[in-house]
């Protein structure tokens, strides 16, 4: 029974924008935008970086965490998720620019001895196709078998990688349809590594600070964390309760493992605000340049996504305990990007929401459905482990009244009630149901998904 999901949001920021007669109120704005998701525990809080018309500015909000009265700094750490993306979207220009490979170059000419994906009416899988997620691969690779649902990409090795890429199969004809694609991105960064002229070929984290990171001067950007940079990242959340951070995961790590702060972050988002005639804004330059147009989401570039205003350039991202957003747009002199320890898909609304507000518009803040809290004595009949007749156990936990069901595996999700003994879960479709007694813990929870019902009894 899965319940893993992928999603990226659509954007659509509006079409044009209105002349500002005043410098807007950014930290009004922020706090207006951000606050409803902090009141609904989605996230302790978060740290947005600005830049407007020649200046910058950031806006520490909310607490660490949910326990202690601490609030981020502008120096706090967060894992940044897919918006590493773009990050290798811009490894990929660069190698390009240094005629290493082409847009055109077929994966299958990178790829091991005796590796070879497979092809779709007659075309092969290209690089474009990897960055564009048109390669016809599925989000995750065939041979995933989360060994930890907190951290489903851990440990996943090249060996691992190239061996699902032999057999897996493409749903569309590559280059035609979009269809997001984590391990598309995966294994773009790895083959770009791997066949790098440079000191650093094979290191897919070292070749990006030495092509990437270090020419633009960013700090603080990095995969494996060195002991004061884990003493900075901020404590990952998910759903009101506390998770952990994924951390290095392997072959992986191209398409969402990059950990940064709001002034790296920002930094990285203002260089591609100017031209120059150096080899990095080349680079950048190229990798804002759309290769395919998609119904839904409109242009794609290398790894960037254009908005329906045509002129802003976005990416989200999100792990198992962080979220973010990040913003681009050169007509207006803009560069937004939100950064939070929780992971919650509304921090993308937000960062447009935001993006919307200093560009003149006056949206209205997102809504957030709460879900009802409960009194201990009840959750206390419903806490515990229970084991399905075909192989898993759930757990349900609770944390200051709100209820989360675990599937061995998977991450822990939050359950609202339908009923008093009933509950649906917020992210997918599907709901538990559970077996009380007037008195003491309940027996039995039943799993209702896809027309199934598949009973859980208590484990001792």
């Amino acid at each position: 029974m899965n319940l893993i999901y992928t999603v990226v949001a659509s954007v659509f920021i509006f079409a044009s924008f209105p002349v500002l007669a005043v410098e807007p109120d950014y930290a009004e704005i922020v706090s207006k935008q951000i606050t409803p998701a902090i009141e609904a525990e989605l996230i302790p809080g978060a740290v947005i970086g600005i830049y407007h018309d020649g200046k910058t500015h950031f806006y520490p909000i909310g607490t660490l965490n949910y326990d202690l009265d601490q609030a981020p700094t502008a120096d706090t750490l967060y894992e940044i998720g897919s918006i590493s993306k773009v990050i290798t979207g811009t490894l990929f220009a660069d190698a390009i620019r240094r005629g290493e490979v082409s847009r055109e170059t077929p994966v299958n000419d990178l790829l091991p001895d005796g590796v070879k994906a497979k092809s779709k009416a007659g075309q092969e899988i290209e690089l474009w196709h990897l960055t564009t997620h048109t390669s016809g691969w599925m989000s995750a690779p065939i041979n995933l078998y989360p060994a930890d649902g907190e951290n489903p990409f851990g440990g996943y090795t090249q060996e691992m990688m190239f061996d699902a890429v032999k057999i897996m199969p493409l749903i569309t004809t590559p280059g035609t349809k979009m269809a997001y694609s984590n391990f598309a991105v995966g294994v773009l960064g790895t083959v770009i590594t791997n066949n790098a002229d440079s000191v650093n070929k094979g290191d897919y984290e070292a070749l990006v600070k030495e092509r990437i990171i270090e020419p633009m001067g960013i700090e603080d950007f990095a995969i494996e964390l060195d002991a004061d940079q884990k003493a900075m990242l901020a404590p990952a959340t998910a759903g009101g309760r506390e998770t952990k951070a994924w951390g290095k995961t392997g072959a992986m790590d191209p398409a969402g493992m990059w950990v940064t702060n709001a002034p790296g972050l920002l930094k990285f988002a203002m260089a591609n605000l100017v031209d120059g005639d150096d080899e990095i804004h080349e680079s950048l330059a190229m990798s804002r340049e759309p290769m395919f147009m998609e119904e839904t989401m409109g242009k794609i570039c290398f790894g960037w996504f254009i908005a329906g205003d045509g002129s802003t350039y976005w990416h989200n991202g999100m792990t198992g305990g962080y979220s973010s957003y990040m913003a681009v747009n050169r007509d207006l002199d803009l560069a937004v990007v939100l950064l939070a320890n929780g992971a919650a898909l509304e921090t993308t609304t937000i960062g447009t929401k935001i993006v919307q507000a200093i560009a003149g518009l006056n949206p209205d803040p997102i809504v957030i459905e709460v879900g009802e809290k409960f009194d201990k004595a009840y959750t206390d009949q419903l806490v515990g482990v229970y084991k399905s007749a075909v192989g898993f156990d759930m757990t349900i936990s609770a944390v200051r009244g709100r209820l989360f069901a675990q599937i061995t595996g998977q991450q822990a999700l939050e359950v609202v009630a339908v009923s008093k003994d009933r509950f649906r879960y917020k992210q997918v479709d599907a709901e538990i149901g559970f077996d009380v007694p007037e008195e003491g813990q309940a027996s039995r929870v039943t799993l209702f998904q896809n027309g199934m019902e598949i009973k859980c009894e208590r484990k001792e």
